[in-house]
Protein backbone atom coordinates (compact mmCIF):
# COMPACT_ATOMS: atom_id res chain seq x y z
CA UNK A 1 0.00 0.00 0.00
CA UNK A 2 1.36 3.76 -0.89
CA UNK A 3 2.04 5.33 1.92
CA UNK A 4 -0.38 8.64 2.45
CA UNK A 5 2.54 11.21 1.91
CA UNK A 6 3.69 10.35 -1.19
CA UNK A 7 -0.04 10.43 -2.50
CA UNK A 8 -0.19 13.65 -1.60
CA UNK A 9 3.33 14.31 -3.38
CA UNK A 10 1.98 12.62 -6.62
CA UNK A 11 -1.50 14.22 -6.26
CA UNK A 12 0.27 17.80 -5.94
CA UNK A 13 2.81 17.10 -8.91
CA UNK A 14 -0.70 16.37 -11.40
CA UNK A 15 -2.26 19.34 -10.50
CA UNK A 16 1.09 21.60 -11.16
CA UNK A 17 1.69 19.62 -14.77
CA UNK A 18 -1.68 20.01 -15.34
CA UNK A 19 -1.77 23.73 -15.07
CA UNK A 20 1.71 23.98 -16.81
CA UNK A 21 -0.01 21.49 -19.73
CA UNK A 22 -3.08 23.73 -19.90
CA UNK A 23 -0.95 27.03 -20.20
CA UNK A 24 0.93 24.99 -23.00
CA UNK A 25 -1.91 24.50 -24.66
CA UNK A 26 -3.51 27.80 -24.45
CA UNK A 27 -0.45 29.37 -25.06
CA UNK A 28 -0.42 27.30 -28.72
CA UNK A 29 -3.50 28.51 -29.49
CA UNK A 30 -3.32 32.06 -29.13
CA UNK A 31 -0.28 32.32 -31.19
CA UNK A 32 -1.88 30.13 -34.18
CA UNK A 33 -4.65 32.69 -33.88
CA UNK A 34 -2.14 35.66 -33.74
CA UNK A 35 0.54 34.67 -37.14
CA UNK A 36 -2.58 32.57 -39.42
CA UNK A 37 -4.42 36.27 -39.15
CA UNK A 38 -1.87 38.21 -39.98
CA UNK A 39 0.63 36.37 -42.22
CA UNK A 40 1.46 36.88 -45.67
CA UNK A 41 -0.15 34.51 -48.13
CA UNK A 42 2.99 33.39 -50.71
CA UNK A 43 4.06 30.19 -52.22
CA UNK A 44 7.33 30.14 -49.45
CA UNK A 45 4.90 31.28 -46.49
CA UNK A 46 2.94 28.31 -47.69
CA UNK A 47 6.04 25.76 -47.05
CA UNK A 48 6.94 27.72 -43.60
CA UNK A 49 3.37 27.31 -42.53
CA UNK A 50 3.31 23.59 -43.26
CA UNK A 51 6.62 22.70 -42.05
CA UNK A 52 5.04 24.60 -38.55
CA UNK A 53 2.23 22.72 -38.53
CA UNK A 54 3.82 19.58 -38.47
CA UNK A 55 6.00 20.45 -36.08
CA UNK A 56 2.89 21.52 -33.79
CA UNK A 57 1.03 18.07 -34.36
CA UNK A 58 4.31 16.39 -32.87
CA UNK A 59 4.18 18.39 -30.19
CA UNK A 60 0.77 18.04 -29.02
CA UNK A 61 0.58 15.03 -29.44
CA UNK A 62 3.44 14.52 -27.12
CA UNK A 63 1.95 16.71 -25.01
CA UNK A 64 -1.20 13.94 -24.22
CA UNK A 65 1.57 11.57 -24.03
CA UNK A 66 2.90 13.65 -21.12
CA UNK A 67 -0.48 13.69 -19.73
CA UNK A 68 -0.41 9.97 -19.80
CA UNK A 69 2.80 9.37 -18.12
CA UNK A 70 1.14 10.90 -15.11
CA UNK A 71 -0.40 7.24 -14.48
CA UNK A 72 2.91 5.65 -13.63
CA UNK A 73 5.82 8.41 -13.90
CA UNK A 74 4.92 10.99 -11.97
CA UNK A 75 8.31 11.91 -11.36
CA UNK A 76 9.34 12.53 -15.30
CA UNK A 77 6.69 14.70 -16.48
CA UNK A 78 8.33 17.61 -14.50
CA UNK A 79 11.41 17.45 -17.43
CA UNK A 80 9.09 16.00 -20.34
CA UNK A 81 6.72 19.43 -19.67
CA UNK A 82 10.49 21.52 -19.55
CA UNK A 83 11.17 19.37 -22.76
CA UNK A 84 8.15 19.97 -24.90
CA UNK A 85 8.41 23.57 -23.93
CA UNK A 86 11.55 24.46 -25.01
CA UNK A 87 11.08 22.56 -28.29
CA UNK A 88 7.94 24.99 -29.04
CA UNK A 89 10.51 28.26 -28.47
CA UNK A 90 11.55 28.29 -31.69
CA UNK A 91 7.92 27.41 -33.13
CA UNK A 92 7.05 30.39 -31.26
CA UNK A 93 9.65 32.30 -32.64
CA UNK A 94 8.51 31.30 -36.12
CA UNK A 95 4.52 32.23 -35.13
CA UNK A 96 5.56 35.54 -33.65
CA UNK A 97 7.61 36.38 -36.83
CA UNK A 98 4.42 35.25 -38.89
CA UNK A 99 2.09 37.54 -37.28
CA UNK A 100 4.38 40.45 -38.89
CA UNK A 101 2.73 41.44 -41.67
CA UNK A 102 5.71 42.95 -42.90
CA UNK A 103 8.17 39.93 -42.57
CA UNK A 104 9.90 38.16 -45.47
CA UNK A 105 9.80 34.94 -45.68
CA UNK A 106 13.74 34.55 -45.79
CA UNK A 107 13.73 36.09 -42.34
CA UNK A 108 11.94 32.99 -41.00
CA UNK A 109 13.75 30.71 -42.58
CA UNK A 110 16.73 29.62 -39.95
CA UNK A 111 14.27 29.16 -37.64
CA UNK A 112 12.92 25.83 -39.62
CA UNK A 113 16.03 24.11 -38.53
CA UNK A 114 15.59 24.85 -35.13
CA UNK A 115 12.11 23.70 -35.02
CA UNK A 116 13.01 20.52 -36.57
CA UNK A 117 15.64 19.56 -34.39
CA UNK A 118 13.48 20.49 -31.22
CA UNK A 119 10.82 18.56 -32.45
CA UNK A 120 13.11 15.37 -32.42
CA UNK A 121 14.36 15.98 -29.41
CA UNK A 122 11.50 16.06 -27.74
CA UNK A 123 10.32 13.22 -29.94
CA UNK A 124 13.04 11.24 -28.61
CA UNK A 125 12.30 11.86 -25.15
CA UNK A 126 8.36 10.70 -25.07
CA UNK A 127 8.43 8.80 -28.46
CA UNK A 128 6.98 8.43 -31.48
CA UNK A 129 4.00 10.47 -32.89
CA UNK A 130 0.54 9.05 -34.11
CA UNK A 131 -1.47 11.82 -34.72
CA UNK A 132 -4.92 11.78 -33.11
CA UNK A 133 -7.91 11.03 -35.62
CA UNK A 134 -8.74 14.78 -35.93
CA UNK A 135 -5.40 15.77 -36.99
CA UNK A 136 -5.73 13.48 -39.95
CA UNK A 137 -7.41 15.32 -42.72
CA UNK A 138 -4.87 18.57 -41.83
CA UNK A 139 -1.74 16.13 -42.19
CA UNK A 140 -3.37 14.20 -45.05
CA UNK A 141 -3.64 17.63 -46.77
CA UNK A 142 -0.48 18.81 -46.41
CA UNK A 143 1.62 15.48 -46.92
CA UNK A 144 -0.56 15.39 -50.96
CA UNK A 145 -0.58 19.44 -51.13
CA UNK A 146 -3.60 20.00 -51.43
CA UNK A 147 -3.74 22.01 -47.54
CA UNK A 148 -2.09 24.74 -49.74
CA UNK A 149 -4.10 25.29 -52.15
CA UNK A 150 -7.41 25.20 -49.33
CA UNK A 151 -5.14 27.21 -46.99
CA UNK A 152 -4.90 30.02 -49.73
CA UNK A 153 -8.41 29.42 -50.97
CA UNK A 154 -10.19 29.49 -47.85
CA UNK A 155 -7.99 30.50 -44.92
CA UNK A 156 -10.71 31.38 -42.19
CA UNK A 157 -11.56 27.38 -42.24
CA UNK A 158 -8.34 25.58 -42.59
CA UNK A 159 -7.69 28.24 -39.57
CA UNK A 160 -10.88 26.87 -37.95
CA UNK A 161 -9.96 23.21 -38.47
CA UNK A 162 -6.38 23.34 -37.30
CA UNK A 163 -8.32 25.63 -33.80
CA UNK A 164 -10.77 22.86 -33.21
CA UNK A 165 -7.94 20.35 -33.38
CA UNK A 166 -5.76 21.78 -30.60
CA UNK A 167 -8.27 22.07 -28.24
CA UNK A 168 -9.48 18.87 -29.01
CA UNK A 169 -5.81 17.70 -27.80
CA UNK A 170 -5.76 19.92 -25.22
CA UNK A 171 -9.10 18.34 -23.67
CA UNK A 172 -8.05 14.99 -24.49
CA UNK A 173 -4.62 15.57 -22.50
CA UNK A 174 -6.52 17.16 -19.87
CA UNK A 175 -8.98 14.84 -19.11
CA UNK A 176 -6.49 12.09 -18.84
CA UNK A 177 -4.64 14.28 -16.08
CA UNK A 178 -8.40 14.88 -14.36
CA UNK A 179 -9.25 11.42 -13.91
CA UNK A 180 -5.86 10.69 -12.39
CA UNK A 181 -6.29 14.03 -10.51
CA UNK A 182 -9.95 12.66 -8.76
CA UNK A 183 -8.76 9.23 -8.50
CA UNK A 184 -5.72 10.24 -6.30
CA UNK A 185 -8.00 12.62 -4.64
CA UNK A 186 -10.72 9.76 -3.85
CA UNK A 187 -7.40 7.71 -2.47
CA UNK A 188 -7.41 10.11 0.08
CA UNK A 189 -10.82 11.01 1.13
CA UNK A 190 -10.63 14.53 0.16
CA UNK A 191 -13.41 16.39 -2.11
CA UNK A 192 -12.70 15.74 -5.95
CA UNK A 193 -11.59 19.08 -8.12
CA UNK A 194 -14.04 19.83 -10.16
CA UNK A 195 -12.44 20.94 -13.98
CA UNK A 196 -14.18 23.50 -16.23
CA UNK A 197 -12.34 23.15 -19.98
CA UNK A 198 -11.83 26.86 -21.38
CA UNK A 199 -13.48 27.72 -24.46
Amino acid sequence: MTPRPVLQQRLQLLKQHHDELESFFLGIESDVEAAYRTYKVTGIAMDIVADVLVALVSLVDAGYKIAVLGETEVSKMSFAISALQFAYSPIRAVLQKLSNPAIQPGMIQPDLTGIRNAAATVLGIIGNVLAPSYWARVMANIETGHWKTAFTRNPEQEIWQVQMALKQQRAASLEKMEAQINKLEGELGMPLTFYVCKA
